[in-house]
């Protein structure tokens, strides 16, 4: 932005360019000579100022923007700057300017203008800046609107320069951080001793995508992750409820969330519905007796975070701001957008659906359910009236396998920045800087002696601790997130393992039957991790 030469402002000039702009500003009783300055921008043909006592700074589009479901319009997602989130607002719906931005990312030549009024920060979207102004008051006109005038009254004035072939609009910044669903962010409560200490906790979620929106929830609020079966019809189905499932006796009803989240649903190739190829998963959730299936596009991964480095994420909505906790930054991959669990479980539409399933919809044949086993009914971990229930990660090694949940720190994607080990074992890929922590890549598939596998589009690396150590197993692909009872374990059979390497023999001692939404349900081994990373260990120290 260039300045353009004047005077220096003397002290009234200071102290005028220091007064925040109204929405309807009164009649001016400056004197004629009285400085204010601006900057001014253009956006289409039309050029707008904005009072420098507002404006924190101008900065390039960001390469990275993170969509927010239930957004209004004019919300083309946030940024992250300098660890705080940014909304960036398109003024052109806002004020009815012809060629409203359509989400998508800007070109380079855009600028983001943030604006700052107590506190409260917002980018504004420009085409591109122009110069900095110093206007006399003689120069500026203030706007008195109509009470029925239907557009926000973010515009408080113009700016004549050129003896009037000059036109600038002066924006309130005052009036524009207060419109109705305008982004506010939510000031942190300074956290005491013992908050912080909780706080610092290791927590994870499941991230997934819904309509490029990525997202995640609670690790705890997920029971399991399953695979679209044939649904049910329901007698309350709608665009938000796509029908039910009978889940081991328990009725679900299945939301699509993209239209709970206010988003452009994209149904898949018909081809791949219901195929080994089609990427969408329901995500059981349960929480008391409210209990729901969630559609989504493709579940991701497992996240690790602490609820103390979640960016605030800002309010624009008041029915919906207890929606969302916070935002995960992740450099160099996408942000994620970490819900409320309890927020959502107690939201008036999932109540009501929920409610009137059970009422519409009676239980299956209690002795079928006992019999069955309400996977749902418990937490991951807890005691059943069989044994002990844990959620379990299947994955694909050229074959099927499953590892407990609980013993992995994270699940993340692939990453083309493994470090090589020079003079590591055949099987260690490399080392990988995770957040300032290196941990050592293995390949399950080089290790238990498997060909390679070409395909690294799905590929998913799981984490794992031992000890002060970290080790990533690299993996074929994550497939779903399943609760088991440990009665339901099976030995392998010892002719397997007798053609399996010690390696495989060691590690897979038990193997169990992975539920399937489309009856056919598959066997998997067991990866048993204590063994494995003692040996993992071991071959690195020597």
């Amino acid at each position: 932005m260039a300045a353009q030469a004047d005077e220096p402002l003397s002290a009234s000039a200071a102290s005028a360019a220091q007064a925040p702009a109204a929405a309807s500003p009164a009649p001016r009783s400056a004197h004629a000579d009285d400085i204010e300055v601006f900057g001014s921008f253009h956006l289409g043909d039309v050029e707008f100022a904005l009072p420098i006592a507002a404006l924190q700074e101008v900065v390039n589009y960001p390469e990275r923007v993170t969509p927010v479901p239930l957004s209004p319009g004019f919300l083309l997602g946030l940024f992250n700057l300098r660890g705080t989130l940014i909304p960036i607002v398109d003024l052109k719906p806002l004020l009815a300017i012809a060629g409203s931005a359509s989400g998508k990312l800007a070109p380079v030549a855009q600028k983001i203008a943030i604006v700052d009024v107590d506190g409260v920060r917002v980018g504004l979207l420009f085409d591109s800046t122009s110069e900095i102004l110093r206007v006399r008051a003689s120069q500026r006109t203030g706007f008195e609107y109509d009470p029925s005038y239907a557009l926000p009254q973010v515009v408080s004035g113009a700016i004549k320069l050129d003896g009037g072939d000059r036109i600038l609009q002066i924006l309130a910044p005052a009036a524009l951080v207060h419109i109705e669903n305008m982004p506010q962010l939510l000031a942190r409560q300074a956290l005491t001793a013992p908050q912080h200490r909780q706080q610092r906790q290791r927590l994870q979620c499941v991230s997934f995508t819904v309509e490029h929106s990525r997202l995640a929830l609670p690790m705890g609020a997920i029971r399991e992750i399953i695979r679209i079966p044939d649904l049910q019809n329901s007698a309350l189905a709608s665009v938000f409820c796509v029908g039910m499932l009978n889940l081991r006796g328990t009725v679900v009803p299945v939301i699509d969330f993209a239209h709970f989240l206010g988003l452009q649903a994209n149904r898949p190739d018909p081809e791949v519905v219901g195929t080994a190829s089609d990427p969408r998963r329901i995500l059981i959730v349960k929480q008391e007796d409210v209990h729901f299936g969630l559609l989504v596009d493709a579940v991701d991964s497992i996240v690790t975070y602490y609820a103390d480095e979640l960016l605030a994420m800002p309010s624009f909505s008041a029915s919906h701001a207890q929606l969302f906790s916070g935002c995960i930054a992740r450099e160099p991959a996408h942000d994620i957008v970490l819900l409320n669990a309890d927020a959502l479980f107690t939201h008036a539409q999932v109540v009501e659906l929920t409610r009137g399933h059970r009422e519409l919809y009676r239980e299956t044949d209690p002795a079928q359910r006992a019999h069955a086993g309400d996977a749902t009914s418990h937490s991951l971990g807890a005691k059943s009236s069989r044994g002990t229930r844990h959620a379990y990660v299947s994955f694909r090694l050229q074959h099927t396998l499953a590892v407990r949940l609980d013993q992995l720190r994270e699940i993340i994607h692939d990453s083309p920045d493994v470090i090589p080990a020079p003079g590591a074992p055949s099987f260690v890929r490399g080392m990988l800087n995770l957040r300032r922590e290196l941990v050592t890549i293995v390949d399950l598939r080089a290790l238990y002696g498997m060909p390679p596998q070409d395909d690294a589009q799905a590929r998913k690396i799981l984490v794992i601790e031992h000890g002060r150590d970290k080790f990533g197993l690299l993996v074929d692909a994550i497939e779903n997130i399943v609760t088991l009872d440990d009665t339901d374990k099976l030995p392998v059979p010892a002719m397997l393992l007798g053609r399996a390497t010690h390696e495989l023999r060691n590690d897979m001692r038990e193997a169990v039957e992975l539920p399937a939404s489309d009856g056919a349900a598959r066997t998997a081994m067991l990866l048993d991790l204590p063994p494995l990373k003692m040996r993992l260990e071991t071959a690195l120290a020597q």
